[in-house]
This record gives C-alpha cells, sequence and structure tokens, in this order.
C-alpha cells in the first residue's frame, strides 16, 4: 500500500499468502446496504426516504432529487457518500416530499424503497451506523480456499484502519489542494472542512503505517491514548506491561492522532511518533493554524474489526460480505485480504464509502 506523499506501508497481513484477485467490473459485483444510525419517528418537517442506485454516484442522485422536488441541493441530506460503480442502498432526506428523477440516466439505476418517512432533523454526514459489503471477487488462484481460513483469522483480530486511497481523489490530488488551501486559506474553496479532514487522514495514516511497520498494531507503548471498546472512554497508556494484554484482548484499542485544536493528546514516546507525523506535512504556524480552525481534532482507532466476515468461494470466484462501522473502508478490508498489486477494481469507480 502506498500512503499519500510516497510512503510505503504494510498491510499488517503481509506475512501471509494474500488471496489474490480483484472486484469484478459490474456494478452487481460491489453492492452496499447502508445501516442507519436510528430510525425515523414518523413525525417532523423532514422526509426520509431509502434509495436504492445502480452506477450512480451519491451526488448525482443528490442533485436529481434536489431537482425533481424543486429544491437546492444543500437541502438534501444524507449520511455517508457511497460507491459509483456499485448497487448500493441508502437513505436522504428532503425538506418536501421525494419525487422520483426523471430521464433515461435514471431508467433502471434508481429506485424508492418503501414510502418516505418524516423526522425531525435533515440527515447528515455521518449519521449512519455501518455499512453491510457483499462484493464479487473473479480470477482467485486455484488455492484461495487454503489461503482464507488465516488471512479471516488475521482479519477478525483486527486490521489497520487506515483511510482508503478514495478519501485523498485521483492520484492523491486532494492532498496537494489540502495543504495549498491550509497555507493560504483566503483562497476561496467549496469545503474547507473536508480539504483539513483531507489532511488530518494523511496524519493519520502516515502515523499508522508506521506503526504496523514497527509490529506495534497489536501492542500498547508508553503514552498511547487507548480506547475502551465498550464505552469508547480515552485514557493514556502509563505502563505498556499492563496495558499490552488488554490490546491484545481486545478490550482496548490504540488511537491515532486526528490533529486539531481539541485533540486528546499522547505523551511519552507516542508523542514523539505522532509529532514526527504531523511534521510530515510539513505546514507552516499559518497551516497548523488554518487546520485548527476548519478541524477541531479527534482520535480514530488504529484497528477496525469486521462483523460477520464470510467467504462463499466458486471455481476462480468468490463472493465475500461483511460490516464495517462507519467511517471504515471496505477498499482496505480487500488490500488486506487479495493483496492487489495494482488497483482492486481497474476498471469501476470508488467513491469515499468510509462515511
Amino acid at each position: 500500500m502506498t500512503l499519500p506523499g510516497g510512503a510505503a506501508a504494510p498491510w499488517s497481513t503481509s506475512a501471509l499468502p494474500g488471496l489474490g484477485g480483484h472486484i469484478g467490473p459490474e456494478p452487481e459485483d460491489f453492492r452496499v446496504v447502508e445501516i442507519p444510525a436510528y430510525t425515523p419517528s414518523g413525525e417532523g418537517h423532514h422526509f426520509y426516504v431509502q434509495i436504492e442506485k445502480r452506477g450512480l454516484s451519491t451526488g448525482v442522485v443528490r442533485d436529481a432529487l434536489a431537482r425533481a422536488a424543486k429544491v437546492k441541493p444543500m437541502d438534501v441530506g444524507f449520511a455517508g457518500r457511497k460507491d459509483t460503480q456499485a448497487v448500493t442502498q441508502q437513505w436522504f432526506s428532503l425538506p418536501v416530499a421525494p419525487v422520483m428523477p426523471e430521464g433515461p440516466e435514471f431508467a433502471d439505476r434508481l429506485r424508492f424503497l418503501g414510502e418516505p418517512v418524516k423526522h425531525a432533523n435533515k440527515l447528515r454526514l455521518g449519521h449512519l451506523k455501518g455499512n453491510t459489503f457483499v462484493i464479487r471477487l473473479r480470477d482467485l488462484p486455484a488455492d484461495a480456499a487454503d489461503r482464507w481460513p488465516a488471512l479471516r483469522d488475521a482479519l477478525n483480530a483486527g486490521f489497520p484502519n487506515y483511510y482508503g486511497e478514495q478519501r485523498f481523489g485521483r492520484d492523491a490530488r486532494n492532498l496537494p489542494d489540502a495543504l495549498s488551501f491550509l497555507e493560504n486559506p483566503r483562497r476561496r474553496v467549496r469545503d474547507p472542512e473536508f480539504l483539513a479532514s483531507v489532511a488530518q487522514s494523511a496524519v493519520f495514516n502516515t502515523w499508522l503505517g508506521a506503526r504496523v511497520l514497527a509490529g506495534t498494531l497489536h501492542r500498547a507503548i508508553a503514552g498511547d491514548v487507548l480506547r475502551k471498546r465498550e464505552t469508547g472512554g480515552l485514557f493514556v497508556c502509563e505502563d505498556p506491561e499492563v496495558d499490552t494484554p488488554r490490546v491484545t484482548s481486545g478490550e482496548v484499542d490504540p488511537t491515532g492522532p486526528m490533529p486539531g485544536a481539541k485533540t486528546f493528546a499522547a505523551d511519552a514516546e507516542e508523542a514523539t511518533l505522532e509529532a514526527a507525523a504531523l511534521a510530515t506535512l510539513n505546514l507552516s504556524e499559518i497551516g497548523l493554524a488554518t487546520l485548527h480552525r476548519f478541524a477541531p481534532g479527534t482520535r480514530r482507532p488504529a484497528r477496525v474489526l469486521p462483523q460477520d466476515l464470510a467467504l462463499d468461494i466458486d471455481g476462480d470466484t468468490a463472493e465475500i460480505r461483511f460490516t464495517l462501522p462507519a467511517g471504515c473502508f471496505a477498499t482496505v478490508l480487500l488490500g488486506e485480504l487479495c493483496h492487489p498489486d495494482g488497483p482492486l477494481r481497474p476498471s469501476g469507480a470508488i467513491e469515499d464509502q468510509g462515511a
């Protein structure tokens, strides 16, 4: 895997033979079902509607819904961006009753799933629990079934919670744009918060890549900010010998920096490692101040655990199923599984499905 800026980080499963293969080229080869964070109440001024789209981006569907209902695109809410070259089910909200968009580009590619339901608030990014994926892999090697059990066990123990390459745009162009904005904040941009988040994501990936290289993904180190899985509470590691068994057992997870003014600070050795990751952006005082202005800061777990991970192999084709929490990337899990030499889907477009 290549991180923004050219830094290389191995897969955590690099000691195992990868499954090989690639995602199929058809939209039906990549299916996503959004798991909402809450159920619409049935009362309120917003209309929630579940939509299935095929080969359409989230932005295209949002704009089409806005035109059909005669509202502004910004009035249409959604919880997460979903893959373009895929069949996806997700929720949208509108301040008026939704109208099915017309036009040949939507025929057999867009449909409402059930009747709209009212709710009090607009649907916003992050208002989801997670996503369930069903993905078809093709051109697998003859011994794929023999490789699968060890890979499955490694993934179920927790794999690196990298931001997927799609967060950084085609050819990672989002990162230079983000750095340019941070150093010149007077320049008008469409979404300064998103650009700040891209810079945060680059820092996190750099930090996590170094952690994987050092073999400390499943260990505590001095000054780590650890997160309790059950409650989400954060605390600083004072004694790695005490906390490493808690990391190994899955009671707690190391967390990495999403830098900002309110980021929970690490200490000791870990603080030095996080400072080194931030330094790779080469931000000036102006750049750091802008980052803190548009990105308050948080911590992100270093590991993610898939739920209901299963693989059905039929000859050189397989169907993999799993569920990930909101903010995690299916393409990272697939990279850990397949160890691709190139793009997982050379002929397809994959959006930022990490929300």
